[in-house]
Parts: C-alpha cells; structure tokens; sequence
C-alpha cells in the first residue's frame, strides 16, 4: 500500500479506464463521447467480421495434444510471406519475445540491446544465459572476432514503439552482412512496410529471428517468430512459453489466418494508403506549420515529450474535455523525465479529424 501511495505522489498511478460502445475509434469514456489518438490498431482491421471457426481451444500444449492444421497452415503461409523457412505461432508477442529469447542465446553468444527496447525483450534477455550490453538508442553494435564469440546478436525493434523510430537499413544490413544475428522485433512495423511485410522485408538478407505480433495493424493477437527449420524446430522443443503452454486457439488461429489475406491484398494496400495520407497531414499539421519535431522514419508514432508527469496527465485531461483520448506514458515505460503524450494515427481517422486534433492538442500544449 505504501508504494501505490509513494506512486501516487509522483503522478505514477495507472488503471484501465472502462470504455463502451466502441465504433471505430469512438467509443464512450467515463462517460464522455471521445475519439482514440493512442490505439496501435492502425489499419482499423480489429472490427472487421470474421466468420467464428469450428472450435475454440487446442487442449493442451501442441507437444501434447499435436497440431491441428490451421497451425501448421497459418505458420507455413506467415513464414512464405515474409521470406522465413518457418514459424511458430505464440499466444502473445510478450510470451514470444520472453521464451524464444532464452530459448536461443547461450552464455557463448553475445547480446547486444537497445536501451529503449520493450519490456518483452528485456526480460528475455535477462532470462538468457548470454552476456548483454547495451547500446544507445539507434546505435549498431560493433561487432568482435569470431573466435571470442560465434555469435553477435542485435536485438531491437524496427520501429521503437514509443518514440516513432528506428535502426537504418544500411545498419540493419551492415551487421548482418558482418556475420552478426539480428532478432528483429516488427510489433509496430508488421502490416505498415514493404506490402505489409515489415520493415526487415526491407533489407537485402532477411533477419535471423523476425518477431511478428499481430495485435497492431493485424488488429488480432497472437505472434509468430519466423527463421531458419533449425530455429523454428528448436524453438518448438524448447521455448519454455511454447511447449509448457496450451496451444493458440483454433478460432484465433483462423482469425489470423483471414487477417493476413487482408494484410496482404488489396484490401491491406488500399488502407496504407489512406492511413500515410492521414501521417503526412498530421505532420504537416504539427510540423511545418507549428515547429514540432518528428523521428525521421515516418511511422504512425508521434510522441510529444512534455517531461514533467504531471504535465502528461494534466495535457491528457485537457485533451479528453474536448473530446480526443491520448494517454499521458509516464516511468516505468519511458525513462525518467521523458513524458509524454503518445499520439498514433489510424486509417479511420477522417483528414478533418485529423486537423481538429491536431489544433486542439497545439492549444493544450501552449495553456498547460
């Protein structure tokens, strides 16, 4: 008690505001009719219908009770799209990131980590035998002989999903074409880049590991890490969040499976579109217009760093009275002294509610 009360005092206090009514971005919170500026479902796609499959659970672990064939589908068409020669299929992009980690790095390896890296991938590492270093944000890894470790791993995200950005390409390649291993984790990039692919689609070699969760643009749930048949196969007899968990459901199994035919068409290709334009007129909006800085990777990720906690809250609070939800990210998910507002665009934002917004949240900025 005395440490939610120590968090209270620092603007630290969290909850889960109950929203109703959900229509698209709009739904009713504490009563109050709002639109979302802070959802990562960024081509709309977690409302679309999808016909209920046949079965809801898989029973046990899949090592127990065997595959059923829309997992051994799902991750055979996920793993051709982007390039891989397998994939796995996890109930979470966390679970993923947490067990495969472990899983795949020895203390004969080496770890080299962002230090803005998600939580998910933190923990892996931790959980992992390898020695880890960090780096500073967007800083490659220098790579060592051969002989003092076999392998040099860069673990990172292709868009950092607090602050809009990431790794360039020419070093995404330069470590892999220097022999390194590059675990790519593609949470906000997956269904935005390269047709959908992600950003590592990008590169001329693919990444050793590709991470994939589908809870963001795929509008779905569930993560798929995609590689070599070596890797995968390793992976499914030891990743401890694989085989000591029951199997993705069949019914979320199906579901994934439709929404990758969506990702992947025209119907994936037409709702990028519409969501780059509402990216470029926010920008412009904010940027050209009014002075706000933006990472130079034009993702759906805006964060406008205000500092103080206090200051967060009080500009989210501004924001929800005139109609527009944005929530305040405060330590522990960003570090000390970088609050925010974490402002996401979305295909189904219209450009009118995209310039409403966008003066509204000016305004609060210069009044709080």
């Amino acid at each position: 008690m005395e440490r939610l009360d120590d968090e209270a005092q620092r603007s630290l206090t969290r909850r889960c505001p109950p929203i109703r009514g959900r229509e698209g971005l709009a739904y009713a919170l504490d009563g109050r009719e709002v639109v979302s500026y802070c959802s990562n479902d960024y081509l709309g796609l977690s409302q679309m219908p999808i016909e209920a499959a046949d079965a809801t659970g898989s029973g046990a672990s899949r090592l127990v009770c065997g595959d059923l064939e829309v997992h051994r589908r799902v991750e055979a068409r996920f793993a051709e799209w982007l390039g891989h020669e397998d994939a796995v299929l996890f109930p979470s992009g966390f679970q993923a990131n947490a067990s495969v980690l472990p899983c795949l790095l020895s203390k004969d390896d080496r770890v080299h980590s962002d230090r803005l890296n998600h939580a998910s991938l933190i923990d892996g590492m931790r959980l992992s035998a390898a020695p880890r270093s960090l780096l500073e944000h967007l800083q490659p890894p220098k790579l060592g002989s051969r002989e003092a470790a076999p392998r040099d791993w860069w673990v990172c995200e292709s868009v950092f999903s607090m602050d809009g950005d990431g790794p360039s390409l020419g070093d995404l390649e330069g470590h892999l074409a220097g022999g390194g291993c590059l675990y790519l984790d593609e949470a906000h990039g997956l269904g935005l880049f390269a047709g959908g692919r992600g950003r590592g689609a990008l590169l001329r070699a693919r990444p050793t590991i590709t991470v994939a969760p589908l809870g963001k643009a795929f509008g779905c749930a569930g993560a798929f890490v995609a590689g070599s048949k070596v890797a995968c196969a390793w992976i499914r007899s030891h990743a401890r969040g694989f085989v000591f968990s029951t199997g993705v459901s069949p019914m979320l199994a199906a579901a994934i499976e439709v929404q990758l035919e969506r990702v992947r068409g025209p119907e994936g290709e037409a709702l990028r579109g519409q969501l780059w334009r509402k990216v470029d007129r926010f920008r412009t909006r904010l940027g050209a217009s009014h002075g706000q800085a933006f990472p130079a990777l034009r993702s759906p990720i805006h964060p406008i760093v205000v500092g103080s906690n206090a200051r967060a809250l009080a500009i989210s609070a501004r924001l929800l009275d005139a109609g527009w939800h944005v929530q305040a990210i405060r330590p522990p998910t960003v570090p000390e002294g970088s609050a925010r507002l974490r402002v996401t665009i979305c295909a189904g934002h219209s450009l009118e509610q995209v310039d409403a917004f966008a003066d509204d949240l000016l305004r609060c900025l210069e009044d709080a």
